[in-house]
């Protein structure tokens, strides 16, 4: 119970910056398919011009909630990944405790 909570808190309140490194990664001229008319289009992103200029875009384009986008989905994938690490972390523990204490 504790690994989900701590992973979602985790995993949320770093979430805006891995936003921010996102769309500063992603390119300036992209192809892609207008969900209006279906067809292909090319698409200008603008934020190219650096950190600060990203976080000011977003927030004024999309508020608090474009630092979010996205985060729900995030949280669904690394909940069960925390788990996993939790539970093998915890197995393996008491593997190795168990020969130590039969020695």
């Amino acid at each position: 119970p504790h690994c989900y909570t701590s992973s979602s808190v985790a995993s949320t309140c770093t979430y805006p910056v891995q936003v921010i490194k996102t769309r500063l990664q992603q390119r300036s001229h992209t192809l892609e398919i207008s969900p209006d008319t279906g067809k292909l289009q090319v698409v200008h992103r603008e934020y190219t011009a650096g950190i600060f200029d990203c976080i000011h875009r977003i927030w004024i384009r999309e508020g608090i909630a474009g630092f979010f986008k996205g985060c729900i989905p995030n949280a669904i994938r690394v909940a069960p990944n925390a788990a996993i690490t939790f539970v093998t972390y915890e197995s393996i523990m008491d593997i190795i405790l168990g020969f130590e204490n039969r020695r």
